[in-house]
C-alpha cells in the first residue's frame, strides 16, 4: 500500500451489506415487492457504472446475490461502511479510477445518481457525495442527515440535528460517495475522531482531517431504508 495508487480506468461501484442491522436485522435481504433491497440497489445502479460490486458478512446475502447474478465479495466484519467498501476494493485488485460507496439500504438510487456523482472528476484530496433540499419540518429525525455548505459546494457540517438552526429548507444528505483511490485511501486513514463518534458520522471524520467533501445537490428522489416504516414506504413507492 506504501506510494501512490497507480488506478484502472472506469467507475466500480460498490455496495456495503450488513446483514447485523440493529433497528432492521438483515435489512439488505428485506422484501421490496419481491425483490431484496440490496438486489434492487444493484439494478439502480448497474447500467450506469463499469462494475457494480456487493461487498458482505454474510454468506445469507452472498447467496441472494450471487444467484440474482452480480458480484459479491465477503469482507468479514468491518467497523463502517466505507471501511467494507475499502476492504472489497482491496480483494478485488483496486480497480478503478472512480469508487462509488453506494450504500445497501437506498432502494431508489437510479443512473441520475450516478451521473450526477460523477459529474464531479476525482481528486486526490476530495470526495464527492449527494443531498436534495428538503423542508425543515421533515428534518427533525437523527435518521435524517443534513449538510451545510459553502459556496463552493463543499461540506462545512454534517448532523443529525437540523441544521442550520432558523433555515426554512434544509439540504439532507443522500448515502453515496465517490473517491478517487487516493481520496479513499485517506478517508480509511482519517480513522475516527471526537465528532465522528458523537454524530456517528464517519464523514466528519474525513473534514476534520482535511479532505475536502464536494456536495451535488439535486431532487434525487429516495427513501433511506433505516426503519420499518421506511420499508413500508418503500414496498408502497414499488407497488404503486
Amino acid at each position: 500500500m506504501a506510494g501512490k495508487i497507480t488506478p484502472s480506468k472506469g467507475i466500480v461501484a460498490i455496495v456495503p451489506a450488513r446483514f447485523a442491522s440493529v433497528r432492521l436485522p438483515g435489512k439488505p435481504l428485506a422484501d421490496i415487492a419481491g425483490v431484496p433491497m440490496i438486489i434492487r440497489v444493484l439494478h439502480g445502479i448497474s447500467d450506469s457504472v463499469d462494475r457494480a460490486v456487493a461487498a458482505t458478512d454474510d454468506k445469507r446475502i452472498m447467496d441472494i446475490v450471487e444467484d440474482a447474478g452480480f458480484e459479491v465479495v465477503f469482507t468479514g466484519e468491518a467497523a463502517s461502511g466505507t471501511q467494507r467498501v475499502f476492504k472489497a476494493w482491496s480483494m478485488l485488485g483496486f480497480p478503478g479510477e472512480t469508487i462509488i460507496n453506494v450504500q445497501g439500504d437506498e432502494p431508489l438510487v437510479n443512473k441520475n445518481w450516478i451521473s450526477s456523482i460523477s459529474s464531479v472528476p476525482s481528486e486526490d484530496d476530495q470526495v464527492v457525495t449527494l443531498a436534495r433540499e428538503i423542508p425543515a419540518e421533515l428534518g427533525g429525525s437523527p435518521d435524517s442527515v443534513k449538510v451545510v455548505i459553502n459556496e463552493n459546494r463543499e461540506a462545512l457540517y454534517f448532523s443529525r440535528y437540523p441544521v442550520p438552526y432558523g433555515a426554512d429548507n434544509l439540504l439532507e444528505h443522500i448515502g453515496i460517495y465517490s473517491f478517487s483511490p487516493e481520496s479513499l485511501r485517506s478517508c480509511i486513514a482519517a480513522g475516527n475522531t471526537s465528532l465522528s463518534r458523537t454524530e456517528r458520522l464517519e464523514q466528519l471524520a474525513w473534514l476534520q482531517r482535511g479532505l475536502r467533501i464536494r456536495v451535488v445537490t439535486g431532487e434525487f428522489r429516495g427513501i433511506g431504508v433505516d426503519t420499518k416504516q421506511d420499508l413500508e414506504r418503500a414496498v408502497e413507492y414499488f407497488n404503486a
